[in-house]
């Protein structure tokens, strides 16, 4: 295994070629580097999605999409009560600041859902159905429908063009 730091270039590379879509380069550099590249993808994702945490001087949309996507990847509720309890406020105040920011709840649930789909179908390593359960739909043609109108293409054949 590798013992010393990993040098910020090939943490660089690294990220630039699986941004990319790229897993055999990502597999083979970890490789060489002594890095498990589940691991390391499942890292960057965390990331990327909601990074350590939401800060309190951030957005409140932002806090609430990072709050969101924790508990979708927990496989958790995040339902407005949810996220306006764990923020310590009402509801209705979650709605109004929100708004004042110009959206939505439904936005923030529809973009975080796009974005764990995405990530999903990326892997490879899920089908189809599985990522609508995983997704919270309860048919497989909703999730199918929801992800052409965010992407243009079915999921299958964004899968397939992504590998």
């Amino acid at each position: 295994m590798y013992a010393g730091p990993t040098p910020f270039n090939s943490l660089k590379t690294i990220l630039n070629i699986a941004l990319n879509g790229n897993k055999d380069h990502v597999e083979a550099i970890c490789q060489r580097m002594g890095i498990n590249p589940n691991e390391l993808y499942d890292h960057v994702c965390q990331a990327m999605e909601y990074g350590t945490g939401y800060l309190q001087t951030q957005p409140l949309a932002e806090q609430s999409r990072a709050i969101v996507l924790r508990r979708l990847d927990n496989q958790q509720s995040a339902q407005i009560e949810d996220v306006a309890d764990e923020l310590g406020l009402s509801v209705r105040s979650l709605q109004r600041r929100l708004q004042a920011e110009d959206v939505t709840f439904r936005e923030i649930i529809d973009r975080a859902r796009r974005d764990i789909a995405l990530r999903l179908i990326r892997t490879n390593q899920h089908n189809i159905n599985e990522i609508a359960f995983v997704m919270g739909y309860d048919e497989p043609s909703s999730f199918r429908r929801a992800f052409k109108k965010w992407t243009g293409h079915n999921p299958k054949a964004y899968q397939l063009a992504t590998y």
